[in-house]
């Protein structure tokens, strides 16, 4: 027996995965969500009632198609108001974005992709804009890297065993042996950088945010285009690094 078999609530797991399917497109019909979750039609049907009795989802009024409601919003947004991270780290990125004119956000490792925790926006010509909980490939990313950087090295390994690289770009790590490169110089100079590794034209700094364990969790970040990245370098690794330090020391890093 598994060990999460004696407590596993399967009616659970099931709703969860509804609502998982229902916010990857506006709309779905009843009989596209039992193809894709797999479970028997009146199940579904069974949960999308009781999902809607709750708030949780809504059905069109002129034809058979669910979709979720801002219901599921709201509670992330709460999630995020009582997340420490978020509630001392975005001052600083504000500001931070102020100080650039870039789009600056913080990240957080989940598995092997980073996902957006907060961020900030500048109303400058040609700059990314990812919403908080869109996700990147942690090695393809100066985020990723700045995380994956301070992780114990044998507790780096087991998370790449035998994973399949997918570089993003001609120019993104093809190979264990290539990230464990870069980790390195990142870990040695205490920031990550990558000019058009993620995405061609588009070029990330990023320094790690350490706890009151001195664990690295999570980065904070600025991006924009390659051209104008590299044109100010310098400056932006001071600004980033520093960023990283004021929200660490707020979260209890000791200095």
């Amino acid at each position: 027996m598994k060990d999460n078999e004696y407590y596993t609530i399967n009616s659970i797991v099931k709703a969860f995965r509804l609502l998982e399917t229902l916010v990857t497109q506006r709309e779905f019909d009843l009989m596209e969500l039992t193809r894709r979750l797999g479970y028997p039609k009146p199940t579904v049907h069974r949960m999308l009632l009781t999902l809607k009795d709750l708030g949780y989802v809504k059905q069109n009024a002129t034809n058979p198609q669910y979709r979720a409601t801002l219901k599921l919003f709201q509670l992330g947004h709460s999630v995020l108001e009582h997340n420490s991270l978020f509630s001392v780290g975005q001052p600083w990125i504000e500001e931070l974005s102020r100080d650039t004119g870039e789009s600056v956000y913080i990240l957080f490792l989940v598995g092997m992709d980073v996902v957006v925790n907060a961020k900030a926006k500048k109303n400058y010509g040609l700059q990314r804009d990812e919403q908080i909980g869109f996700r990147y490939c942690s090695y393809n990313s100066a985020s990723g890297r700045a995380i994956l950087a301070h992780m114990p090295s044998d507790e780096r390994r087991r998370l790449f065993h035998r994973h399949r690289f997918k570089p993003s770009s001609p120019l993104s790590p093809a190979t264990y042996r290539q990230l464990e490169e870069i980790l390195q110089r990142t870990l040695e100079q205490g920031f990550a950088i990558q000019h058009e590794e993620y995405e061609l034209g588009s070029s990330s700094i990023a320094a790690p945010i350490f706890d009151r364990n001195r664990r690295v969790d999570a980065a904070v970040t600025v991006t924009g285009p390659t051209a104008r990245i590299k044109s100010k370098t310098t400056e932006l690794i001071t600004l980033v690094q520093r960023t990283a330090t004021h929200i660490s020391n707020e979260l209890g890093c000791p200095s």
